[in-house]
């Protein structure tokens, strides 16, 4: 029998020669322009005659390698588009040519929030992106320059406007090169995708900030947008078009969470009430593959409103599990739980039934039954969803009863 310990030096392994494994997809899709692709990441750099400058590093020494032999000249300057390991965590592959790293000024902040929580990041990383739940290896490359507001970088041929903000984090930069009419946004924009502004693991996000910059970039009228780090590049109409896309729609889905908030609506309900606009529907920019409209709502929810909903019974509540205890001694008897958790699955109403069989897990966290019967909710909502983020987090929790199961 593997120990626990054993096992998880195994998942380790398997994890590190997993991502060592990568091999990253180049593309040179302007003059002196190139990106690199690796999973969950991307990274570019511009030739100048003056020298390199790199826009994000990947997010491990593996993948950054790649890029660094594909680079033939001295590299001048690295930008940070924002903090998150898929755009820094290669940072030390290219110090080298002791380039200037330049970052939003709260950048650092987090790279010491990421180390304070090392423990929580391994978890929430395994939910979120079904991986081993491991301690996290890269070394935080600090920037050595930081600012707020407007920074220009003039070399020779080409000029670098760069602009922090808010948005998916406290501490985004987006960078403007007019002799190229480009945009590089970082995650401003994560390609052709439902814009990334809510995540049941991370802090809040700006939404307002968000689609303010995204109004910014459109001013700039730029030919071409480089986004997800810098791996995706649209251009012409169609930048416009994915710009136009992603600002109406976090126009309406925040305007709807503050009216909902005005009128007293409980976040529970928003969370189904707010809708994409009708004709936005089937937009091809706006797939929900990544995040979801109901993480969004949460966010915009818990940016403006604390905690407390006006029911005085959670203003202080007792934890969750003795109040849970009062309900399972009120219904006496573990069965009728479960016939109903049944009940309702049959009648498609899947997630009720996982909610009512929490009252049973909680209190009976070793009932076999109990947690045959969630393993069945849970990979019959992983069917219906796409969702990366939920699907894995399906995936996750049944993973973890499975677990259980094999310890007996």
């Amino acid at each position: 029998m593997v120990k626990n310990n054993e096992k998880t030096e195994n998942e380790e392994l398997r994890a590190t020669r997993v991502l060592n494994s990568v091999n990253v997809k180049f593309n040179d899709p302007l003059p002196n322009v190139h990106t690199a692709r690796a999973i969950i990441a991307s990274c570019g750099w511009i030739e100048t005659k003056d020298g390199i400058v790199l826009i994000d590093t990947l997010n491990r020494r593996h993948t950054a390698k790649q890029v660094k032999e594909r680079i033939k000249d001295k590299i001048k300057y690295i930008i940070y588009t924002h903090g998150h390991m898929d755009h820094v965590g290669g940072a030390s592959v290219f110090l080298d040519d002791n380039p200037e790293i330049i970052a939003n000024k709260y950048l650092p902040d987090r790279f010491d929030k990421y180390k304070m929580l090392a423990q929580h990041r391994a978890h929430i990383n395994a939910v979120q992106f079904n991986v081993p739940e491991t301690l996290d290896s890269i070394k935080y490359v600090y920037p050595t320059k930081t600012f707020i507001g407007d920074l220009t970088i003039k070399l020779r041929d080409k000029t670098f406007e760069l602009h922090t903000t808010r948005a998916e984090t406290d501490d985004a930069v987006w960078v403007y090169v007019p002799e190229i009419n480009a945009a590089f946004i970082g995650d401003l924009i994560i390609g052709r995708r439902f814009p990334n502004i809510g995540n049941p693991w991370k802090p809040t996000r700006f939404a307002l900030d968000w689609v303010k910059t995204l109004e910014e970039i459109r001013a700039k009228k730029p030919k071409y947008v480089f986004c997800n780090g810098a791996g995706v590049m649209v251009k012409e109409k169609e930048a416009i078009e994915v710009l136009d896309a992603n600002i109406e729609v976090i126009h309406s889905l925040h305007d709807q969470v503050v009216d909902y908030i005005n009128q007293g609506m409980h976040i529970t309900e928003m969370i189904h009430a707010v809708k994409i606009p009708k004709h936005l529907e089937n937009s091809p920019y706006l797939s929900q593959v990544y995040t979801r409209v109901e993480f969004f709502v949460y966010n915009v929810y818990r940016w403006y409103h604390g905690y407390f909903d006006d029911n005085p019974a959670h203003l202080i509540p007792r934890p969750e599990k003795e109040v849970l205890n009062e309900f399972f001694n009120l219904i006496g008897d573990p069965k009728k739980i479960m016939i109903r958790a049944k009940e309702l699955f049959s009648q498609h109403q899947t997630q009720l039934a996982l909610q009512v069989l929490d009252v049973l897990i909680q209190i009976e966290p070793k009932n076999i039954d109990a947690r045959k019967l969630r393993i069945e909710l849970l990979r019959d909502l992983g069917t219906q969803d796409n969702c990366l983020m939920s699907k894995n987090a399906w995936v996750y929790y049944i993973n973890k009863d499975k677990g259980f199961f094999n310890s007996k």
